[in-house]
């Protein structure tokens, strides 16, 4: 009697390249959305932290004893973090799309985008998109200022939103098969630990600016994460399409 095969297949434990979401036309404008797909996420990255960490080096202060917005306040000249932190932001602007439009494209291969996940994947992209608009209102308007609420409200949009994306996204995640599980792990401890940074800064108030900083160097470190993901399975034609406005591109109700 011939042996049954048994085996089931199981999510390999390293990341695995996609052949079939990389550019079918091999034109030069899919070649363009393929470089910046996949370095949109380290600059966005590289521009918040390395802004974190100038203002702790040029500034010599202690995470410990001042706030975000407080170094924020304090440092001379003042456009040159406005200018990186609003680079920043922009750049996660753009990353949150494409990955927004990598998982739409995932499920219409698969034809498993139900209604309910498009839904949830729109809501997701636009609640980091306005997450974002807070952290540049955050940054343009210092704390000290004559338009001190507005930097408060920047910052709770940022964090509250940031948040909510967070938890949306491991949903979204979890729901695609094409990715290793080292790399569903990392993209959800990484996440959830800036959500309970961000949770125990606004318990301790001035006894946890540490945490605040975690927070935000955590969130800047997961959207550079997002490199892993673009790099496993691209949809460079789609992407190009897309930002190009050209017809038969994703609109964004298909988000």
């Amino acid at each position: 009697m011939a042996k049954q095969n048994t085996s089931t297949k199981k999510e390999p434990l390293l990341p695995v390249s996609i052949e079939g979401g990389r550019s079918r036309s091999g034109s030069r404008v899919g070649r363009c959305a393929s470089i910046l797909l996949l370095t949109m996420p380290l600059i966005a990255c590289s521009l918040i932290l390395g802004t974190l960490y100038l203002l702790v080096y040029k500034m010599n202060i202690s995470i410990r004893d001042i706030s975000i917005s407080g170094a924020l306040a304090d440092y001379e000249p003042t456009w040159q973090i406005i200018l990186l932190l609003c680079t920043g932001a922009f750049a996660s602007f753009v990353v949150t799309i494409s990955r927004s439009i990598q998982i739409g494209v995932y499920h219409r291969r698969n034809n498993s985008a139900f209604r309910g996940l498009r839904l949830l994947n729109f809501v997701a992209a636009v609640t980091n998109i306005l997450a974002y608009a807070g952290f540049i209102i955050l940054a343009i308007y210092p704390i000290d200022g004559e338009n001190k609420d507005y930097h408060m409200f920047g910052a709770y949009m940022y964090f509250g939103l940031m948040g909510l994306y967070c938890f949306f996204h491991i949903i979204l995640l979890w729901k695609q098969r094409q990715y290793s599980m080292f790399s569903k792990i990392i993209m959800t401890i990484v996440p959830t630990a800036s959500v309970i940074c961000s949770v125990i800064f606004a318990i301790q108030q001035n006894e946890g600016y540490q945490y605040e900083w975690f927070a935000v160097a955590l969130a800047a470190l997961f959207i550079g994460l997002f490199v892993i993901l673009f790099g496993t399975d691209r949809c460079d034609d789609e992407l190009a399409e897309f930002f190009c406005c050209r017809k038969k591109g994703p609109t964004i109700t298909d988000l």
